[in-house]
């Protein structure tokens, strides 16, 4: 009886437990990082664009980088005049798949290529062609201003014809109604690699984003004062392949004001290019339209031109603009324009 008492009392002093009552869960702390509003992510106040800006540069965190693109200068690139010009002689191409044909002469690999339109809206294609059958670069534009957001872009090629002549084409839509104005500028071998140690400088320098493929998409806000952003894309480090990928720039929900197809071989980079954006309101949209397990590259969105601080657009015509060099013959002589069309210089 002395044994069963002393069980009874030991049970007594035990706490009652329901096997139906719920756990007791634990309350999080509210921290730096973590708010328990929108699930933890930075929360944004749509009339002030400032403020989300400053929401989520400050709430990301410490393993995750902010990737607003923002900036307190313009880039050093954009005072260089011979640098992504917009003052290079044009040729205009009539809309109605129309095409003009630029051969790259020996030595050279890398060209700039200016495209805009009269305020209409603005659709071409830009290919480089290595030989009849293998095209390494591949730009599909469709803007709703090619005044406003001309498409300036510098491509890199291999500076041999060993596969065959390689030739730059530049055509229009199917749509007679939209014809564009070009402007190529082929770079001689010593300004080309004075370009390859600016990008080198730029790169090292910038937060990269990494796209691993299978419609990977990414969206990068663009702060107000940021006139111009250059893009730049590599895949050095991540696989050495080629990438092809969609470029939305937005300017509303779901509102595109500009649109590129964007494909490159992997012996045939970096790609950089720079694009519009006046106003305010831009978000970068990108997605990496390559398979899975061959579509890694990773790419970087900074400013290039700043509000305040942009410089002034000149009149005069671009540095290096006859063909290929400040002497038209350094290469061979392909006219002003660099064109089938001689000296036919739109103006």
């Amino acid at each position: 009886m002395k044994v069963g008492s002393s069980i009874l009392a030991l049970c007594a002093l035990i706490p009652t437990a329901s096997a139906f009552a719920p756990a007791q869960t634990s309350v999080r702390t509210q921290t730096a990082i973590f708010d328990h509003i929108n699930g933890g992510l930075p929360t944004f106040n749509p009339p002030s664009r400032d403020r989300a800006q400053e929401a989520f540069a400050n709430d990301s965190p410490a393993t995750l980088a902010p990737y607003t693109v923002t900036g307190d200068r313009s880039s050093e690139l954009s005072y260089d005049p011979a640098a992504f010009p917009k003052n290079l002689p044009l040729q205009q191409i009539q809309g109605g798949n129309s095409r003009l044909t630029y051969k790259m002469p020996q030595g050279a690999d890398r060209a700039q290529i200016f495209i805009q339109s009269n305020g209409r809206p603005l659709k071409a294609r830009v290919e480089l062609w290595l030989g009849p059958i293998r095209r390494v670069h591949f730009i599909d534009i469709a803007c709703m201003n090619g005044s406003e957001t001309p498409y300036r872009g510098c491509i890199k090629f291999k500076n041999t014809d060993s596969a065959g002549p390689q030739t730059l084409e530049i055509s229009t839509s199917d749509d007679s109604a939209f014809p564009a104005l070009v402007g190529v500028d082929v770079m001689t071998p010593e300004r080309s690699k004075e370009r390859q140690a600016v990008f080198d400088e730029i790169w090292s320098s910038s937060h990269k984003l990494y796209s691993q493929g299978d419609k990977t998409v990414r969206s990068i806000p663009i702060a107000d004062n940021v006139k111009a952003v250059q893009l730049l894309v590599w895949s050095k480090d991540v696989g050495k392949k080629s990438f092809k990928a969609n470029v939305e720039f937005l300017q509303g929900p779901n509102c595109k004001r500009q649109y590129y197809e964007i494909q490159c071989g992997g012996g045939t980079q970096p790609y950089h290019a720079v694009f519009e954006t006046p106003g305010n309101g831009w978000t970068m949209r990108w997605t990496n339209t390559k398979t899975l397990h061959d579509g890694s590259h990773e790419f970087a969105v900074v400013p290039y031109e700043m509000e305040g601080d942009a410089p002034q657009e000149s009149d005069q015509m671009a540095p290096h603009y006859g063909g290929f060099a400040e002497r038209s013959g350094e290469f061979d002589s392909y006219g002003d324009t660099l064109g089938p069309h001689g000296n036919r210089v739109y103006k």
